[in-house]
């Protein structure tokens, strides 16, 4: 219940700064250091702002027990902004490493703070508490491991710009809200809590993978692209590279979980749940360009052309919500067909709006993911072909032998293509130099 308020104010809690933060080209001790009392004020504020709300929040629930509860989670706005550049700084300059072990200490320090205080009785107050102990963790780490010491809050030249920046990356944050909650809504208003059961569980098991290869290879991506954008030949290279790698783990992944989505379902959450086949499958081909369309937003971002970026935003909000208003007719698997249909429409003409006045091209795109799509689609028409040889093999073991043929399939074909073993070889390379670093 709490969560629904949190989690719209936390729009706001870093109001783009440490986007604009790790942008910016010559950013400057001085300029750092403002930004971070500005992400302490806004903090401060979003705190005493949900704290003051908390009566209202359980008044509109009707439980008492909301306004305690709501007060403490609204400290971790304050916690959390005294951090938020030192974060972005750690992007800014590719430290993962620190970050990574900041943030994942932080999330097992909140499991263990919540399933101690749940072992020993205190109910929800053990989540409430596991998340005020896990930003308090990280964020004392990201003190800690960075470089940055803030000093007294003082003006600084160039400012203005970047809390320009960032206030157009909070708008577009805050219409991408609305729009990702819009499915949700229609969904629950119109058809109930069943449809939205398996609407949303099929979105959360779809995005999964997404996410899981998206969000790393976006953080290198923000900073790396920013510091090209004065070389427009290696920033387009660049681009071309990143979405390759992208191409190359995502949508043999989404293929292979769209073509045996019966399968995948049935392991993943067991029987019961074969209403969820469509909209999986549905939702599955959106997945196959998601992650790779996602980088013309950071190609805006890291060139700092941010009112287009914002404009983008709101078309891509419209689009998507009149497709949702005529799918949800249809149920859940309506709003999950509207949802691809409409990311396939808009995504050339996104391409060349985005892509406008940048070394990048909408060419760029679909050159970089030709080879991972061709050896995909052959690679799933192989696996439909094997289905009925490996079903009798139980749904695990079957599952894993229809993975077997299909990677069998793609690595054939995407050989066979022109270019196809060079660019094997490149990511081998690519492999071993992770490994050895």
């Amino acid at each position: 219940m709490i969560v629904a308020v949190t989690a719209f104010a936390g729009l706001f809690r870093d109001m783009g700064l440490s986007t604009a933060s790790i942008q910016k080209v010559n950013l400057t001790f001085a300029q750092t250091n403002a930004l971070f009392w500005i992400n302490v004020a806004t903090g401060a504020f979003l705190t005493l702002l949900v704290a003051a709300c908390a009566p209202f929040v359980a008044k509109f629930y009707g439980r008492a027990e909301l306004l305690p509860v709501t007060v403490l989670l609204s400290s971790t706005f304050l916690l959390a902004s005294l951090g938020a550049q030192h974060a972005a700084l750690m992007q800014r300059e590719l430290r993962f490493k620190p970050k990574a072990f900041s943030d994942i200490s932080g999330a097992i320090v909140s499991l263990f703070t919540s399933i101690t205080l749940a072992a020993n009785g205190y109910g929800y107050w053990s989540l409430a508490w596991g998340t005020v102990a896990g930003v308090s963790t990280t964020t004392l780490l990201y003190f800690s491991l960075s470089s940055f010491r803030p000093g007294l809050p003082r003006r600084a030249e160039g400012v203005k710009e970047l809390i320009g920046f960032g206030v157009n990356v909070t708008a577009f944050e805050f219409v991408n809200y609305f729009h990702r909650n819009l499915d949700n809504v229609l969904i629950g208003r119109v058809w109930g809590a069943g449809a939205l059961g398996l609407y949303s569980r099929a979105y959360q098991l779809m995005m999964l993978p997404i996410i899981s290869i998206r969000t790393p290879i976006n953080a290198v991506a923000l900073p790396v692209l920013s510091r090209l954008q004065a070389e427009p030949d290696q920033f387009r290279r660049y681009y071309r590279q990143i979405t390759a790698v992208l191409g190359m783990l995502s949508i043999p992944l989404m293929a292979f979980l769209t073509v045996n989505a019966e399968g995948v379902i049935r392991v993943a959450l067991g029987d019961g749940w074969s209403e969820m086949v469509p909209i999986f499958v549905l939702l599955g081909l959106t997945g196959l360009i998601q992650p790779a369309a996602s980088l013309r937003g950071l190609v805006l971002l890291s060139l700092g052309k941010t009112k287009r970026y914002l404009i983008w935003g709101v078309l891509n909000a419209v689009a998507v919500s009149v497709g949702f208003a005529i799918g949800v007719l249809w149920g859940s698997v309506g709003v999950a067909a509207s949802y691809a249909i409409t990311n396939y429409l808009i995504l050339y003409p996104s391409l060349i709006f985005a892509f406008n006045e940048t070394p990048v091209r909408p060419s760029d795109f679909f050159a970089a993911l030709m080879r991972p799509s061709l050896s995909a689609a052959i690679a799933s028409g192989v696996n439909i072909s094997a289905i009925p040889f490996v079903s009798p093999f139980g749904d695990f073991f079957s599952l894993v032998l229809a993975f077997l043929v299909f990677s069998l399939a793609f690595l054939v074909v995407f050989c066979l293509i022109p270019g196809g073993v060079r660019e094997l070889k490149a990511y081998g390379r690519l492999a071993r130099e992770i490994r050895r670093k």
